[in-house]
């Protein structure tokens, strides 16, 4: 629930003006076909589920969003502030199966402020041209974080950290900054220890202008 702080106006410390903080919207999604993807997406909403100031999509009692085949404007589309997506994704002229959806078939306008693909090749050009295409080019750009590369399993190990310093984190400056923040500071935690071995720099963020139309 939105939060409501009296906030004295400047010369008129007796009458108090009204400051509403919103709470942060933040979706979990992963494919419907990858019961990994899913177990992971799972640990990954479970840290996130009594963060003060944010509120986890969909409700507690389905925690992390299921995308069947070809749905995948069920996630891009969703009214939520950040969204992470744990899915897969396979090389080709054009970058196949992200969320078991043709990136051509997408539709839905993208209006989240940050993105996160846990997926292999989620930087991938194409897959950027898809997002500006979806963000409307009236807002500012979108915050994602993403590899360029293949990337191994079990990268959830960042993003419950990465999620959690972002979503407590300072509420001011662009969405990029903030997530590049979050990410030095996800990585900075003693819990991120044992995988320095993984290769972090693959995850780099990018702050991409939308090109949709505004209606």
């Amino acid at each position: 629930m939105p939060q409501v702080t009296a906030v004295p106006g400047p010369g008129h410390s007796d009458r108090p003006r009204i400051r509403i903080v919103r709470n942060l919207r933040v979706l979990v999604a992963a494919p419907a076909r990858s019961p990994r993807c899913q177990a992971d997406a799972h640990r990954v909403a479970a840290r996130l589920t009594y963060l003060p100031r944010v509120t986890p999509l969909p409700p507690m009692t389905q925690p992390v969003l299921t995308v069947p085949p070809g749905a995948a404007d069920l996630a891009l589309g969703a009214d939520a502030d950040v969204l992470y997506l744990c899915a897969h994704s396979y090389p080709g002229p054009q970058p196949e199966g992200f969320l078991d959806t043709d990136l051509t078939t997408l539709s839905s306008p993208l209006t989240a402020k940050a993105l996160i693909l846990d997926t292999c090749w989620g930087a991938a050009p194409a897959i950027r041209r898809t997002l500006a295409a979806l963000r409307p080019a009236h807002l500012p750009p979108l915050a994602l974080l993403a590899s360029h590369h293949q990337v191994p399993f079990d990268h959830h190990v960042l993003a419950g950290p990465l999620l959690e310093a972002l979503l407590t984190g300072p509420r001011t400056g662009p969405w990029a900054q903030r997530l590049t923040t979050a990410k030095a500071t996800a990585l900075a935690a003693n819990e991120l220890a044992a995988h320095t071995r993984r290769d972090w720099a693959r995850w780099r963020v990018y702050a991409i202008p939308g090109t949709r139309p505004t209606p």
